[in-house]
């Protein structure tokens, strides 16, 4: 007996260390899950402030809610709207944002919604504008992917009036489609094509168009990031919402 008693408290004696270690590690994990905790709060505070700072600069509003003092840089047309590209089919390239809840969107101070009777052309200057509402769009999209640290499925390439959104294609595919639109990537197979979002100095519609449909994407990708969905809203709806909800004290604990 004493012989077998000498043999188990070596053993006891290794378990109780053991023990001691694991519960050691078991504090020691729960102090850097309570830092890492802190850590990530005071990275999505900052995050919070640097995506208020592109709230600030580019504000998206409900038209209603808007003070007429600060609709400074609106220039709306006869019917009271923003001027609108059409496509070919004769529809406009920003549509009108309306839900059960929100009405028309104001962007940067320009209304974004269809005017109340179809025009067979815009002015230059018009057309000028339109451009220049989608490249600020594009910028802030642009701004807040990098500041949450999301590399975007369709790539921003911001040039004011003049910005891009790419998309890659099957080089077979590409090559049909002109050479001065692709920039080639790592891979021999595919190319990144770049739309243009605006439609001055073009001569079919559908690429603009496109593109404004892959700057929708690009949101709804950040959207989907933060565990939130589109529910069928349009760029702007989609960057009023991601805004609000990382502005939001629920973002700190996602």
């Amino acid at each position: 007996m004493q012989a077998q008693i000498e043999r188990v408290l070596p053993l006891s004696r290794a378990l109780a260390a053991a023990h001691r270690q694991v519960q050691e590690a078991k504090e020691l994990k729960s102090a850097e899950k309570a830092r890492l905790g802190d850590l990530q709060r005071l990275l999505r505070t900052r995050q919070q402030s640097m995506v208020a700072q592109v709230a600030a600069l580019y504000p998206v509003r409900v038209f209603r809610d808007l003070p007429a003092a600060e609709n400074h840089h609106s220039r709306t047309n006869e019917n009271g709207a923003l001027p609108q590209e059409m496509n070919g089919n004769g529809r406009h390239l920003l549509s009108i944002i309306k839900s059960p809840h929100v009405g028309p969107l104001t962007f940067f101070g320009w209304q974004i919604g269809k005017p109340k009777t179809k025009q067979p052309s815009y002015s230059h200057k018009e057309l000028q504008r339109s451009a220049a509402v989608l490249g600020y769009a594009a910028h802030a999209v642009l701004l807040i992917a990098s500041y949450l640290d999301i590399p975007l499925r369709y790539p921003l390439r911001f040039g004011g009036s003049r910005s891009y959104v790419g998309d890659r294609l099957p080089s077979a595919e590409a090559s049909s489609m002109g050479s001065t639109e692709h920039r080639r990537v790592g891979s021999a197979d595919s190319k990144l094509t770049d739309y243009p979002l605006f439609l001055e100095y073009q001569d079919d519609s559908t690429k603009a168009s496109y593109a404004i449909h892959l700057l929708q994407k690009d949101t709804e990708q950040l959207l989907n990031y933060i565990g939130a969905e589109s529910s069928g809203r349009n760029a702007f709806g989609n960057l009023r919402e991601l805004i609000r909800i990382v502005q939001s004290d629920e973002y700190l604990y996602i």
